[in-house]
């Protein structure tokens, strides 16, 4: 039993995931003439993992470039989705800064795009993102109670933000399996002071009468 609640112990550290993640896609595209990729990213080795890039085409729309997904990307590293933005114009002076960051229960995602050098309806960005939580508010368009969609205007700069509301992962695993380890703790405890109980020695004393 002992070696039991050790097992356990160490299940507590671990979860699904390190800190929160987020899903979702990036989208750059772009009409150009018959034959012509629009926009292309490489996604660095290092976020093989939680990023593939694939080509993008509207037919309704004629844009073409490319579509990025990521897929249980750490917070940390949204602001590489920005890198990858740049990457896509390299001859426009565009920019992007996003940033996820909890406080208790509240997840904020924070962003601020310059496209001013991209062309109205020439050039098109789209930021989708699904949080583990359901969002309790944004500036966005919501498609679902945990996803937001930010569409900002090729020309314009735009600010971007969302909050959803939910417990650390990490944090709610850790106390569920604590609760589970101090129980079977307790029962171990029981269970050897039971043993040692039934095992004592009850034979009498030198000088004392034997017990009947």
């Amino acid at each position: 039993m002992v070696i039991t609640t050790l097992s356990l112990t160490a299940c507590t550290q671990r979860s699904p995931y390190v800190g929160d993640r987020v899903w979702g896609e990036l989208v750059v595209a772009s009409k150009v003439a018959a034959g012509e990729k629009g926009p292309t990213v490489d996604v660095p080795q290092s976020l093989s993992g939680v990023l593939a890039a694939s080509p993008y085409s509207d037919k309704g729309t004629g844009m073409v470039g490319s579509r990025i997904v990521f897929t249980a990307l750490p917070v940390g590293q949204i602001g590489d989705l920005a890198d990858l933005l740049v990457s896509a114009f390299p001859t426009s002076s565009v920019s992007m800064d996003l940033s996820i960051t909890r406080d208790g229960d509240v997840v904020r995602f924070r962003g601020a795009s310059d496209l001013s050098s991209l062309a109205p309806g020439q050039d098109t960005v789209a930021l989708s993102i699904r949080f583990a939580g359901p969002i309790s508010a944004t500036n966005g368009r919501q498609s679902a109670d945990d996803t937001v969609k930010f569409s900002p205007e090729s020309g314009k700069s735009t600010n971007f933000s969302a909050e959803a509301d939910y417990a650390d992962p990490s944090t709610a695993a850790f106390g569920d399996w604590t609760w589970i380890v101090a129980g079977l703790t307790l029962v171990v405890v029981i269970a050897v002071g039971a043993l040692a109980y039934l095992a004592r020695d009850t034979s009498p004393r030198p000088g004392q009468p034997a017990r009947r």
